[in-house]
């Protein structure tokens, strides 16, 4: 097992990690578990670059079901 150093900083703490635990995401999410505190990558929550762009249905069974009136709109 490698250590990792806790620097305290007024009401808050900095971990540093060895060298081999690289996170790659500037926000990790951060849970407890028993005595172990768990640090988790937090992704963003957008669809990859050029995602829809690589969707193609050609399947002609396929269609679009009627979305219905949309609702008035409110003036601002």
């Amino acid at each position: 097992m490698e250590t990792a150093t806790v620097i305290h900083e007024g009401e808050c703490q900095t971990v540093r990690l060895p060298k081999g635990f690289h996170i790659s995401t500037p926000t990790v999410g951060v849970r407890q578990e028993g005595e172990a505190i768990v640090l988790e990558p937090l992704h963003p929550k957008t669809w990859p670059v050029g995602f829809f762009d690589s969707i193609h249905i050609t399947d002609p069974a396929f269609s679009r079901p009627d979305q219905g009136q949309l609702p008035p709109v409110r003036p601002l």
